[in-house]
């Protein structure tokens, strides 16, 4: 008889391989160490990628710079995944999370050099830090991966500081600055003193920058003095938003207020469906142009928006329309080819045929060889037409690229119940 101790050693042993391999499937990026010559040491970053992101190779994304990433990292990136990749309320981006090197070092590195790092006497080297981010850390970004030129720096607390002594130090750093109940305490208010002499004169890129501000349920981190620095020099060049959450907390603020200000930066992305209903979908495609032309990006329009582009057409007698209509919006907008489609090819099975949807989808086979979603709606046809031996061949297909993409568990799951699902 095994010995109970030696039992749960066994157990233990099993659950934390599980777990490991559990892990594993909830993807929080590449974690990549730079030699930076600017700060002399070796620093780490983690870079998460949007859901698709090998598939879509037309696209490109915003950054979203985190700073205390190892801190914020998890959840802001849940966030994003559901504001972004699932709600499609903003475009998806690029989350690059900058990771620490301990406390202390961490505020050295976040607080303005003229300042005196909170609880220590030892002076503060933001300067040093921000040319790091520039020098080293976004040029090495837009090497590696397929960037937009729209890019956002977001800190909280300390971090929040730091955002604001970038904006006015070097303003065009970044496109957009998210400072989240910054402590604008620290050396007695020095920010302000830089913002009385240096707002009214920044001087920015032609379109302007970004500004915005978040305070939670506090009384002592004295943003407001540098939100009347604002309000007194109204620069033109900074479009700057302040919300004030009374219910949450110093920790708590942090997700809804990047939420908030990630809305407001791209405003113009999403539109509510009792807005899209009142436009024909030429107007439609119309507006999402000029939106990618003013956020400088290339994406994929969102699959609810082509949805109801498609049900427009057949609402209103016009199918024979249809064919044309999605040939011209791909030539319009190639990252959005994959989404066009697929949602055309459903509108086929539901209005036409199921085999007049295989016969369309089959047409584009080359064309997404690293598509997860391609295969699944393929696999998903071949289901409708009983056709089990295809199908289970396609959904094994979407389940192995899925695998080697490191794609989230729920897709995962339902891929492989599918697979399992079906006897041949």
């Amino acid at each position: 008889m095994i010995k109970k101790r030696t039992l749960r050693a066994i157990i233990g042993l099993l659950l934390l391989s599980s777990f490991g391999a559990f892990a594993q499937l909830f993807s929080t990026g590449e974690r990549v160490t730079l030699e930076s010559e600017v700060l002399g040491e070796s620093r780490q970053i983690q870079v998460l990628l949007p859901e698709g992101y090998r598939a879509e190779l037309s696209s490109n994304y915003p950054v979203i710079y985190l700073l205390d990433g190892d801190y914020n990292f998890h959840g802001m990136s849940g966030m994003l995944d559901l504001l972004a990749n699932k709600g499609q309320l903003i475009p998806k981006v690029i989350l690059v999370g900058l990771a620490d090197k301990g406390t202390e070092q961490y505020r050295k590195y976040m607080t303005p050099n003229d300042s005196s790092s909170p609880l220590k006497e030892n002076k503060g080297a933001a300067t040093e830090f921000l040319a790091f981010l520039n020098q080293e850390v976004q040029p090495y970004i837009q090497q590696h991966y397929r960037t937009a030129e729209q890019s956002i720096l977001v800190g909280h607390s300390i971090g929040g500081l730091f955002v604001l002594n970038s904006l006015l130090n070097a303003p065009n750093s970044f496109d957009n600055y998210v400072a989240i109940s910054p402590s604008v305490w620290v050396s007695d208010n020095a920010i302000v003193e830089q913002a009385k002499s240096k707002i009214k004169g920044l001087k920015t890129q032609d379109n302007g920058i970004g500004l915005y501000l978040s305070l939670g349920d506090e009384m002592q981190m004295g943003q407001y003095a540098f939100i009347n620095e604002l309000d007194i020099a109204a620069p033109k060049n900074i479009d700057w938003h302040f919300k004030h959450y009374p219910d949450e907390n110093h920790n708590s603020v942090g997700l809804i207020a990047l939420r908030d200000s990630l809305k407001l930066i791209f405003k113009d992305w999403y539109l509510a469906e009792k807005y899209l209903e009142k436009m024909q979908p030429t107007k439609t495609l119309d507006y999402y142009a000029e939106a990618m032309k003013s956020l400088d990006i290339q994406q994929s329009i969102p699959a609810g928006v082509v949805h109801i582009m498609l049900r427009q057409h057949y609402r209103q007698n016009k199918a024979d329309q249809v064919a044309g209509f999605i040939d011209g919006a791909i030539k319009r907008f190639p990252a959005s080819k994959l989404v066009l489609v697929t949602k055309f090819a459903s509108f086929i099975g539901y209005y036409d045929s199921q085999d007049a949807a295989l016969s369309y989808l089959k047409g584009y086979e080359n064309d997404f060889a690293e598509s997860v979603d391609y295969f699944k709606a393929l696999a998903g046809t071949y289901e409708q037409l009983k056709q089990d031996k295809q199908a289970k061949r396609y959904y094994q297909k979407a389940l192995a690229l899925a695998e080697q993409q490191n794609a989230n568990l729920w897709l995962l799951n339902i891929l492989r119940a599918k697979v399992n699902g079906i006897s041949t």
